[in-house]
């Protein structure tokens, strides 16, 4: 999926190595928002992405292979500077989601299987229409 660095809406980074999940939920979100949702299929993949052309938001898997949610955040908020997107962490893990939901890095920490509509108004909340 290509990302328009000149596209007047909102773009939000869809991160996970589970590529069905980013797809259907890339899929999903265009259909039912003004969103614009990119995939990344993995923490390197997004990481080149968010420097290449930093969405306005990422909605990160925290338990991906090869490096963990935590430290691709750091990463990702390095990759994307000057911008700051707003971080949402996702997690099939209630002990990660609670560790995620006290770091300052992250807006809001979200609990597999996502509640989609939910999802749709945090990512109203946390990174408003331009």
């Amino acid at each position: 999926m290509n990302i328009d660095p000149h596209c007047s809406h909102r773009r939000l980074m869809v991160v996970d190595d589970d590529h069905d999940l980013v797809d259907a939920l890339c899929e999903w979100i265009a259909l039912r928002s003004d969103w614009t949702a990119v995939g990344a299929y993995g923490p390197e993949d997004a990481i080149a992405q968010a420097g290449a052309a930093p969405p306005d938001a990422i909605l990160l898997d925290m338990e991906m292979a090869g490096i963990d949610g935590f430290d691709t955040a750091k990463r990702l908020e390095l990759a994307a500077r000057p911008t700051h997107p707003a971080l949402l962490a996702l997690t099939g893990n209630a002990w990660l989601r609670e560790a995620a939901s006290h770091d300052a890095r992250f807006a809001a920490s979200i609990l597999k299987p996502a509640d989609l509509e939910g999802l749709l108004s945090l990512l109203d909340r946390v990174s408003p229409a331009h």
